[in-house]
């Protein structure tokens, strides 16, 4: 149950901060329009509706801000975000205790990064929605005490629900985090339809008409789905962010404020920035027809190479006022300063940053493992700073000593018998005083 350990407080914290992003208020004013059986709680927003219904909206919050974990090795996904938002609306729903509910994050994680991983055609299905509605049900039917019968039928149900493409990323739509709480509603969905003996397709993921043959008819392995399974949890082998954009660009922004502190570039001036890189990156980033130094919303402003690495440039840091306030004229300047070009020789992933001062001295940066990757891990004071800064940038902004009672709280969340506590926090609900 280690895994769960650092995805918890970072997933938690990533849905507390995407409750004001574009969009949720119109899912909120759905489902509550909706209404029905008062269940599981919505965080921040209050309020509770049938667990299907805060699993989507919790889990399109954690998604919004781009801030959530990430499989570096492989499997292009991102599970934290709907397994945690499916686990909270079962166990609430269930009146699971802190120790189920670590344990069902630990199996829906490992779930859905084995099934990301077996599959090698990339036919622009958007994984975390796709792939992650699988790890969503595994959680939510643990906590829902389903039998192997059930559990198989809960996992035929979530097939028939599972979507989710990156056309929402190539337009900048706010359907990119709707997929993400789809892959936890449907979780929920399919493990509350089967309990309540529904049924769904047996042979899922191999059958003629099943999820790998449908969904990746050029390529899957089913190897990591086996190899270690109950004895090797993926989970532990996910990254977590310090930086709310898109995860490959996390090398670069390392780079950037690395060159801002080396180069002192918060009391000097800079010339011109160079930006070298594999003949991939720079075509999609830096090519001057597709070069995007100003990002016209957020979503634009999270897969922008010139724009972040500008921000760590110019700023030392890339949090989430930066990646939703994109007017600031010291990036913007910044970001107009970069030009790119790339290497034949070089290895995807390669890159390296160079700055000229307009003093006359520079600095070069190659790009290194990206910082919260397993061999180059926050540490745990910057994942519970992390969740402090999720708190503080809440449409209901969390304050210091409710963030740190969360934060306690989920430090010793396998002792924790009653989950309320800790949701009414999130929600932003204080306990009474004693009497």
């Amino acid at each position: 149950m280690v895994a769960a350990k650092p995805d918890i407080p970072g997933a938690l914290g990533e849905a507390i901060t995407g409750s004001g992003a574009l969009g949720i208020g119109e899912l909120t004013k759905l489902a509550r329009r909706c209404g029905g059986l008062e269940e599981s709680s919505l965080l921040v927003l209050g309020g509770k509706l049938p667990s299907p219904q805060p699993a989507l909206i919790n889990s399109a919050m954690g998604h919004a801000l781009d801030f959530d974990d990430t499989l570096d090795r492989g499997g292009n996904i991102h599970p934290g975000t709907s397994v945690l938002a499916a686990s909270l609306a079962a166990a609430e729903a269930s009146g699971a205790v802190g120790e189920d509910l670590i344990l069902a994050v630990t199996l829906g994680l490992d779930v859905s990064c084995r099934l990301a991983l077996a599959a090698h055609d990339d036919r622009g299905w958007h994984r975390t929605g796709t792939f992650g509605i699988f790890g969503a049900t595994a959680a939510a039917g643990k906590l829902l005490v389903l039998d192997e019968r059930q559990m198989v039928h809960a996992f035929g149900i979530a097939y028939s629900q599972a979507a989710g493409n990156r056309q929402c990323i190539t337009d900048g739509a706010l359907t990119k985090r709707f997929q993400a709480g789809q892959a936890a509603h449907g979780g929920v969905l399919s493990a509350v339809l089967a309990k309540e003996g529904f049924t769904g397709a047996g042979n899922v993921f191999t059958g003629q008409y099943g999820f790998f043959p449908m969904y990746q008819p050029d390529g899957y392995d089913l190897a990591p789905i086996y190899d270690g399974l109950g004895e090797v949890f993926l989970g532990n082998e996910l990254s977590h962010k310090p930086y709310p954009c898109g995860r490959p660009t996390h090398t670069y922004i390392d780079a950037a404020i690395e060159l801002h502190r080396s180069l002192d570039l918060t009391n000097f001036a800079v010339e011109s920035i160079e930006v070298t890189t594999n003949e991939d990156t720079y075509q999609a980033q830096f090519h001057p027809s597709k070069i995007n130094s100003k990002p016209q919303n957020q979503v634009e402003s999270q897969f922008s190479l010139p724009y972040l690495i500008g921000a760590g440039l110019a700023l030392g840091r890339v949090g989430i006022d930066q990646v939703t306030d994109l007017e600031n004229p010291t990036v913007l300047a910044m970001a107009d300063r970069i030009t790119g070009s790339y290497r034949e020789d070089v290895p995807r992933g390669w890159g390296k940053i160079e700055v000229y001062r307009s003093d006359g001295s520079s600095g070069a940066v190659e790009l290194a493992p990206p910082s919260g990757s397993p061999i180059n891990p926050l540490s745990a004071a910057q994942i519970e700073e992390k969740f402090r800064d999720c708190a503080a940038h809440a449409l209901r902004p969390l304050d210091r000593e409710i963030s740190d009672a969360i934060i306690e709280l989920v430090l010793c969340l396998q002792d924790v018998r009653d989950l309320s506590e800790l949701i009414n926090l999130a929600c932003h609900i204080r306990p009474a005083p004693l009497a």
